[in-house]
């Protein structure tokens, strides 16, 4: 089968690496929205005009999380980039990849027959997106502090993907580790990987840690407990708790290790458009 083209649209620096992995196994690669990215490789083709790309493009990468606070997430582009626009000028004969595409978009795709992939959806892709993510908030940790992370005291509130592997890294680092989960299954398995663990339902004070790690998406204590702590308060889920000491890390991926998440994206790009496997 031919190669199709390829285009970019908006997204971090994990685009750039998508996209040069892509040319590189012989795809012709364009970008749009990285007017103030000083990484642009030379050979990509850079487009200016938002409505001829997306007619000349055979495949359309949008950002993961493809919006932040309603609008395309385009970091690096001089203008903002419409999501309308991009539907608009779509057809049945391309594919669209994206990471969490909202009902809205998914619908508007629908009616235009157009196909999707939406990256957050591919287990893979999650699995290692959770693991960077972990990696690169470990890493946010040692720069907030000038003291090592060994014998400080991190309480995680969640137990999903990403929680397990904060706490594998955590524990390299000899960090006194408590887990912060609804399950009662969930409070045993991290007391046999050698946490201390509580349920939620019980905790009545969050004082006494060096941080708090939150990786729920939804609020699961009051903000006056949050703010009595008064800790470093480093939310992954973006629920924004009123924290006196409040840290969003979003896009972890994509700030931490573009380059390791931008080639796994191409990966599976190429093996969706191919449908050839790939390690």
């Amino acid at each position: 089968m031919d190669k199709q083209n390829i285009l970019f649209v908006g997204g971090d620096k994990r685009q750039i690496y998508c996209a040069k992995q892509l040319y590189a196994s012989g795809f012709e690669v364009s970008i749009i929205g990285f007017e103030k990215c000083a990484d642009v490789p030379e050979e990509l083709m850079v487009f200016t005009n938002l409505k001829i790309a997306v007619i000349l493009a055979d495949v359309v990468v949008l950002p993961t999380p493809l919006f932040i606070r309603s609008e395309v997430y385009a970091p690096y582009s001089e203008n903002k980039l419409k999501i309308e626009d991009i539907v608009a000028n779509l057809d049945s004969e391309k594919r669209v990849f994206a990471g969490k595409i909202d009902d809205s978009v998914k619908s508007a795709l629908e009616k235009k027959h157009v196909s999707y992939f939406d990256f957050l959806f591919q287990e893979d892709i999650v699995q290692y997106n959770a693991y960077l993510t972990a990696e690169g908030t470990v890493h946010k940790l040692m720069e907030m502090d000038d003291a090592c992370l060994s014998r400080k005291k991190v309480l995680v509130i969640g137990f999903g993907r990403i929680a397990k592997h904060i706490i594998r890294i955590l524990q390299a680092y000899r960090t006194g580790i408590t887990i912060c989960a609804r399950k009662k299954s969930d409070v045993t398995l991290a007391k046999i990987i050698g946490c201390k663990a509580k349920n939620i339902a019980h905790m009545k004070d969050l004082s006494g840690y060096d941080y708090i790690i939150n990786t729920v998406p939804a609020k699961v204590f009051k903000n006056d407990l949050i703010q009595a702590a008064d800790t470093p308060f480093i939310d992954l889920a973006g629920v924004e708790y009123a924290a006196q000491k409040y840290y969003r890390f979003s896009s972890v991926p994509g700030k931490y290790a573009p380059k390791s998440a931008g080639i796994m994206q191409a990966h599976f790009i190429e093996q969706s458009l191919s449908e050839v496997d790939y390690e």
